[in-house]
């Protein structure tokens, strides 16, 4: 990192584009596919902020289709009605594009929109939704959409079995969805792939300073992440702020106070839990008993339940899962499914996120839409920010920053043609996995991406990059084998190894709440 900061002190590129999730990164991406010199920093691991909390749902956008009114309200409505077609196109045109373009990211599951008695989503209506989609999306990847009674789908899915458990389910629709084998994985291809083009990008660098000059530009100061005291000054002639839920924060860090608040920050939380094995591979989607989305999704053998959505003003790193949180995903579990009888005991771990909404007022009102905010109005030039943005529209996102910087400045380099292909390790058949139970994860994919990945810490490696992390052991049974397996490349001596497996189990213990205790020596700590 220090040699990095090195490198890039002093110089001059067209954009600097701050944030490394996936909308920095399809930014990045398409810039430097137009010829731009771009810089692509982040405070921490690329990926490792709200792209790290998502779902991981390749949505088809159904909600977007479900008004807040009766839907004949929408003839005196047609704005609505039109923004939300806008959304749900938008939804389905993702969809497709990821599914054609990086198969190998992605899981295909069937899911189930249950339908109850005297719900306010009669089975008509969740048919009108699907059947919209279908039509309004012109999809090339179906959703392959049916409905089918309880008993029916009973008698067919293992979970459905379960739903109908719930004496109130009338039918179920049964449909196909993708799911990200872990998000953060997309934002490291694509951040791979800008970097073929010529970007430069930088993990674990903080924004000190951002000072708008007399040309219109901006003077960045940086400095090392990672606890050395290594600065670096950078200028650029157009700056995007893609930070998600810190974008308030960063242009904070401007010579000018904010004129408004961009943002609302959403809370969502997500627990994993383990599901009879004929529930392996299927999930659901509905709203809850207080009219918010809810879902049950896959996680290889596990599941996960959730979200939360409530407003969260505070620093976003400091978010935490909250028992009164708890205790909502888990009433609506149990409503669901009311033989499971799921309680915090049944935990295997979990997470919280928190969403960047755009604030339509400065206030507590909301908007879905993404929206890219122009701060020239704000007295700072020649400066964007993004708000709105669900990761599966990630692409959609970079693209519209790619458009919006071409307006106001020409690209000072040969352009290239972007690639949205996975990027893969090289097959070695030889190398031994390393935890048995995901045979996919060899040895020579951790030294692969120690190697050629921006790997800084266990925990990059762990969850960004391999994605052991994310399995029911969160990798604390393998943390010190990853570890010495990359000790070399990475230049860890032996009090290194130790020092990167406690912070790792650290950070698992801090953000996960994890009920395994068992693994590596210091892992017995863990509660």
């Amino acid at each position: 990192m220090v040699e990095r900061l090195t490198q890039i002190d002093g110089q001059s590129f067209d954009v600097i584009v701050i944030g490394g999730g996936a909308a920095g990164a399809s930014a990045s991406q398409n810039l430097a596919a137009k010829g731009y010199k771009v810089l692509l920093v982040d405070k921490g691991d690329f990926g490792s902020g709200t792209s790290s909390r998502s779902s991981r749902l390749l949505y088809c956008g159904l909600a977007h289709l479900s008004p807040d009114h009766p839907v004949w309200q929408f003839i005196l409505k047609p704005g609505d009605l039109m923004r939300r077609i806008h959304m749900a196109r938008l939804a389905m045109k993702s969809r497709t594009q990821l599914v054609q373009t990086m198969p190998e990211r992605l899981i295909p599951h069937t899911f189930f929109f249950p339908v109850h008695k005297e719900s306010d989503y009669p089975g008509w209506k969740v048919d009108l939704g699907f059947r919209a989609l279908e039509l309004i999306g012109f999809s090339k990847v179906s959703l392959n959409y049916r409905r089918m009674s309880a008993k029916k789908a009973a008698g067919k899915y293992g979970m459905a079995k379960y739903l109908a458990e719930n004496s109130s389910l009338e039918s179920v629709g049964v449909y196909t969805e993708y799911q990200y084998n872990w998000a953060e994985r997309i934002c490291v291809d694509t951040i791979l792939d800008a970097e073929r083009l010529g970007a430069a990008t930088c993990n674990y660098v903080k924004v000190v300073r951002l000072e708008s000059q007399p040309d219109g530009s901006w003077l960045v100061s940086l400095k090392d992440g990672l606890g050395s005291d290594k600065t670096a000054q950078v200028t650029g002639r157009m700056l995007v702020n893609t930070a998600g839920p810190w974008v308030d924060r960063v242009i904070a860090k401007t010579d000018k106070p904010a004129r408004k608040k961009h943002l609302i920050g959403i809370k969502g939380i997500n627990l994993v839990v383990k599901l009879p094995p004929e529930c392996e591979g299927q999930g659901l989607e509905t709203i809850s008993s207080i009219g918010q989305p809810y879902y049950c999704m896959p996680w290889g053998k596990y599941h996960f339940f959730g979200p939360t959505d409530t407003v969260f003003e505070g620093d976003p790193d400091d978010a935490r899962v909250l028992p009164e949180e708890i205790d909502y995903v888990l009433k609506e579990a149990n409503f669901l499914f009311p033989t499971f009888k799921l309680t915090e005991k049944d935990i295997v771990y979990s997470w919280c996120g928190v969403r960047p909404r755009t604030a339509a007022t400065g206030e507590k009102d909301i908007v879905k839409l993404l929206s890219i905010h122009e701060l020239e109005a704000e007295g700072l030039p020649n400066a964007i920010a993004l708000t709105g943005m669900p990761i599966m529209n990630h692409r959609y996102a970079g693209e519209k920053i790619a458009e919006r910087i071409g307006q106001a400045i020409k690209p000072t380099r040969p352009a290239g043609k972007l690639s949205h292909a996975a990027k893969l390790f090289p097959e070695d058949r030889s190398s031994p996995p390393v935890d048995a139970e995901y045979p996919n994860v060899s040895i020579a994919n951790l030294r692969h991406a120690a190697r050629h990945e921006h790997v800084r810490t266990l925990s990059d490696l762990m969850f960004r990059r391999v994605g052991l992390g994310w399995g029911h052991n969160m990798g604390l049974n393998v943390a010190r084998q990853a570890a010495q397996a990359v000790a070399d490349i990475m230049g860890w001596d032996a009090p290194e190894v130790g020092r990167q497996v406690a912070d790792y189990e650290h950070f698992v213990r801090e953000n996960f709440n994890p009920s395994y205790a068992g693994g590596s020596e210091s892992a017995s700590s863990l509660p």
